[in-house]
């Protein structure tokens, strides 16, 4: 093109649309309701942040209009490992699920896979291949166990034939279809179909579907992609004996199928492209909600659309000691103007129980949704020991009759509760979430 026709035609759009094109650059001023929401988000982050409680991002919108994007921090040390920034990418573990069933969305509707087609028919070997469907894989109902079982130091190593071989040895916990446990494993065979469906990796077919497509430039895999964007990957911690602790983000037993990184923006970018149709009506969850939460060794992340609340949010600490469970809920009450508590320092005091009282609790439990362990309840010295899968884990107080803990300064504790017959059954407060057991 002439050059000075091209200076021309530029001069004119500029002169005839400079104004609308300011107004329409100029970010949008809040209103009085999103103004109340980000002060209220900002004042309870921040009052987590100080007990050291979050260190990490928040991104929330409402409406299509930015309610919140800022990072938090448990330290002023701009040099800490533990700094973040709003671009900082982080390992979204568990959120590949719902990649995966994105994909399948769209391998659905090309009629290359059904959620009725029997595992055998991708991996004709698979014991009880020909009972497990890809629904079953989908809705934790196939019987495969959570894990592996077993020690497996170079898991992460293994190619995705290799995993698949691991995971035929492994014994149905029950016939499928007729219970429910959650599964990586199942969801390991899921990345695999898609990868010999489409024979490619399952994070390239991601690559190709949505993080070009949708501009996910900071977005990408540790294994199968190209790493050339991987420039500020966030540092994980974990609570350690002298303090917060960094830890490294590929464990040598995790998987290598679906290790994605990501940004807050470039989640929410996700979320908000599969909150709409032809995803929306095959993605939504129980309650209604679009998207998941992912967790490894010193990270925790999340991304979802709350459809009924109508917000979305993406969310990420790099700092696992967190009550994450419970920040989602108060994020909840404040999105929807409900009553709800700023985080505040726990002080729990212990006090000494009879014997009769101490003696109801003891016994093993068997906790299906934390990896399926075992928790047990001794009394030993005069107090209480908690035992997981055979080991001494810690040495308990109680708070009052029915509740026990380790840490004073923690959420994270036992209720006890009775049962619909006369023994007890375990309330485990972990991060936030409840994990029930049930006594054996």
């Amino acid at each position: 093109m002439n050059k000075t026709f091209l200076f021309i035609l530029v001069t004119l759009c500029l002169y005839t649309s400079c104004k609308t094109e300011v107004k329409e650059n100029k970010a949008p001023e809040k209103s009085i309701a999103e103004l109340k929401l980000s002060t209220n988000l900002n004042e309870y982050f921040t009052a987590l942040a100080k007990l050291k409680k979050f260190n990490g991002g928040l991104y929330v919108k409402q409406d299509g209009k930015t309610i919140i994007k800022k990072t938090f921090h448990m330290t002023t040390d701009p040099k800490s490992t533990l700094h973040t920034s709003i671009e900082s990418q982080f390992d979204i573990h568990s959120i590949s699920k719902v990649m995966a069933k994105a994909c399948l969305v769209k391998l659905e509707a090309e009629q290359k896979i059904s959620k009725q087609d029997k595992l055998s028919k991708f991996i004709p070997d698979f014991p009880r291949g020909d009972e497990i469907t890809i629904d079953h894989l989908l809705n934790n109902t196939a019987g495969l166990p959570r894990e592996l079982s077993g020690t497996h130091d170079d898991l992460i190593e293994k190619t995705p034939d290799q995993l698949v071989e691991l995971i035929k040895k492994e014994k149905l916990s029950f016939a499928p279809g007729t219970d429910n446990m959650y599964s990586n494993l199942g969801f390991q065979l899921i990345y695999y179909i898609i990868s010999t469906i489409e024979n490619k990796p399952f994070v390239q077919m991601v690559k190709d579907e949505f993080f070009d497509p949708l501009g996910m430039k900071d977005s990408g895999a540790h294994f199968y992609l190209d790493k050339k964007n991987l420039k500020t990957l966030v540092t994980n911690h974990e609570a350690g004996d002298d303090g917060v602790e960094a830890v490294p983000n590929i464990e040598p037993d995790g998987k290598n199928q679906a290790k994605i990184y990501s940004t807050l923006e470039d989640l929410m970018k996700f979320i908000d492209h599969v909150k709409e149709e032809p995803y929306a009506s095959k993605l939504k969850r129980a309650n209604g909600n679009i998207g998941w939460s992912g967790g490894g060794d010193g990270i925790l992340s999340h991304a979802n659309a709350v459809i009924k609340s109508n917000y979305e949010i993406t969310m990420f600490s790099n700092y696992d000691e967190i009550p994450f469970g419970e920040i989602l809920q108060d994020v909840e009450k404040i999105m929807t103007k409900q009553p709800y508590n700023l985080p505040k320092e726990i002080n729990r005091k212990a006090v000494k129980l009879p014997l009769e009282i101490m003696e109801r609790y003891v016994g093993k439990y068997y906790m299906k949704e934390f990896n399926e362990d075992e928790f047990e309840i001794r009394i030993e010295n005069g107090g209480f020991v908690f035992y997981q899968n055979g080991e001494k884990n810690a040495e308990l107080e109680a708070e009052n009759e029915n509740t026990l803990f380790a840490d004073s300064k923690s959420e994270d504790c036992f209720v006890f509760e009775k049962d619909e017959g006369e023994d007890y059954k375990l309330i485990f407060h972990y991060k936030g979430m409840k994990i029930e057991g049930k006594k054996k």
